[in-house]
C-alpha cells in the first residue's frame, strides 16, 4: 500500500451471488450502523435508488429504511426493510469506496478526476482545472475541487471522498451523473 497522500486502490467485493471466499454482509435494518451500512448506502446510492447527495455515514436511518423497503418491492422480495441474503442477493454487484484523494495524491484517478475538474464530460458551472493532466493532486486540482464542493454543496474540505465522489454533476437531469461516474471510477477500478 502507499504512504499519505498516495492512492490506494480498493479491490471490488462481489455481492449478489456469493461464490469462493466472499462473505456475505451482515444483516442489517434501521437503527444499525458501521461498514455495511455504508456499503448499503454506496450501492443505492450509485444505482440511484437514494438520493446520492445523503451521506454515506453508516447510518440506516428511516430515509434508508424507505429506500430499502421501495428497492424490495420492485424486486417482488418480501418487504421488511431489513438487508438479509435474500436483499443482499438481489442488489447490483458491490464495489468498494472510491479511493480517497486530497492534495499530495498521484495516480490515474488523480488524473480522471483533473479531467473532469477541466471540463471534459460537462461543462463546468465551477472554476474550471487549468492546469495539465498529470495525476498530480497539487494546487489548481485542489482549487478546482473547492470550488466544485461549493457549488455543488458539499462540505469544501479539498478531500475527495463519499460525499464529493456522490456529488451530483448534473442535478435535476435524467442524467443525474455523479462525480464517481463522470471519472469512470465504477469501470476503470477494478474488474
Amino acid at each position: 500500500m502507499g504512504g499519505p497522500g498516495q492512492l490506494q486502490v480498493v479491490p471490488r467485493l462481489a455481492i449478489g451471488p456469493i461464490t469462493g471466499g466472499d462473505e456475505m454482509p451482515a444483516t442489517i435494518q434501521l437503527g444499525a450502523t458501521g461498514v455495511d451500512v455504508k456499503r448499503l448506502q454506496r450501492v443505492l446510492g450509485r444505482e440511484m435508488l437514494i438520493s446520492a447527495l445523503g451521506p454515506v455515514n453508516g447510518t440506516f436511518d428511516d430515509a434508508l429504511d424507505a429506500a430499502v423497503r421501495r428497492y424490495q418491492q420492485s424486486e417482488g422480495i418480501v418487504v421488511d426493510g431489513i438487508v438479509g441474503p435474500v436483499t443482499w442477493s438481489h442488489l447490483p454487484p458491490y464495489r468498494e469506496a472510491s479511493p480517497r484523494l486530497s492534495t499530495g495524491a498521484t495516480g490515474p484517478a488523480v488524473a480522471w478526476l483533473q479531467q473532469v475538474l477541466a471540463g471534459s464530460v460537462i461543462a463546468p458551472d465551477w472554476a474550471a482545472y487549468a492546469g495539465p493532466l498529470d495525476g498530480i493532486f497539487g494546487p489548481q486540482t485542489d482549487t478546482a475541487l473547492r470550488s466544485l464542493q461549493s457549488v455543488k454543496g458539499v462540505t469544501v474540505d479539498g478531500i475527495v471522498s463519499d460525499q464529493t465522489w456522490f456529488a451530483w454533476l448534473t442535478p435535476g437531469t435524467a442524467q443525474q451523473l455523479t462525480l464517481e461516474r463522470a471519472c469512470g471510477l465504477l469501470e476503470r477500478l477494478g474488474p
